[in-house]
């Protein structure tokens, strides 16, 4: 008698959970967390943040030193602000395909611009996978964005206005942004 084995539902929920999160890396650092959270008043953190979010500024540095505001970007029609970090799998895992998408949109007012904290092995990382676009230093005004998750990516318009409902969570496939990008676009 050869009787075979039906699979445990169980087992393959949890594989299923499992693999939904290797899209994505939790953050450990008090600036990509968002460790200031007031679990007391969750609905009055939401409405403070959705202010912040409403018309988002910054003032930071690059990777050089340099210091970047918000309105050194704002010829661009959509920027797209990915945070990432260096030790995170699938941040650098969609990287190439962000390179690829902002050759392919720049002429078109798409702005990509990576924003990082921990600047352990970043520069390594830029030259190896020959990144041109902008990289920042991550400041307090990303902090409304933050999901405690990497990568967390929004969208702006060039004024600062935010034109995602909410920060996107996890790494996405080049078609996926691509949809999304020129979604915005319109």
């Amino acid at each position: 008698m050869n009787k075979r084995k039906k699979p445990n539902r169980l087992l393959i929920g949890l594989m299923a959970v499992s693999l939904s999160f290797l899209s994505a890396c939790v953050s450990h650092d008090r600036n990509l967390t968002g460790n200031d959270f007031d679990a007391s008043s969750p609905s009055s953190q939401a409405q403070e943040n959705e202010k912040e979010k409403a018309e988002f500024g910054f003032t930071t540095t690059d990777m050089n030193g340099r210091t970047v505001t918000m309105e050194d970007f704002s010829s661009a029609k959509v920027i797209m602000f990915n945070m990432w970090e260096p030790w995170c799998g699938p941040c650098r895992g969609e990287l190439p395909d962000l390179q690829k998408l902002y050759e392919k949109y720049r002429s078109q007012g798409v702005m990509i611009v990576g924003v990082f904290s921990d600047r352990n092995g970043v520069d390594d990382i830029v030259d190896e996978l020959g990144l041109s676009y902008p990289m920042l230093n991550y400041c307090e005004a990303f902090d409304p964005f933050q999901s405690g998750y990497v990568p967390t990516t929004f969208f702006t318009d060039g004024s600062g206005k935010v034109i995602s409902d909410e920060s996107y969570i996890g790494s996405k496939s080049y078609e996926e942004w691509e949809s999304i990008i020129l979604s915005y676009l319109k």
